[in-house]
């Protein structure tokens, strides 16, 4: 049994180091699964908190950064079509 956690423990150190997986594109869809919650990419399912997974929309402008092997989120920048404030212009 302890190897089993010890080889598992191993596994998640190593999908932490890069390369990662990247998208940018539009969110194609959000769903829950055993109570994890994933964003769809169209390549990849990607698992995200609860907390981003209520705050993201579909049809959104993102660029995401993933674990390869887990498809963990570890950053998700959202983009917008609005100009964004430029200072005392």
């Amino acid at each position: 049994i302890w190897y089993k956690k010890l080889v598992s423990w191993y596994r998640d150190q190593v999908d932490l180091l890069p390369p990662y997986g990247n998208y940018q594109g539009i969110l194609l869809g959000k769903f829950t699964e055993n109570d994890k919650h994933y964003i769809d990419l169209g390549v990849d399912r990607v698992g995200v908190d609860k907390v981003t997974f209520s705050i993201l929309e579909n049809g959104e402008n993102i660029k995401v950064r993933y674990t390869r092997l887990g498809k963990r989120a570890i950053n998700i920048d959202r983009y917008s079509d609005e100009l964004s404030f430029q200072g005392n212009e």
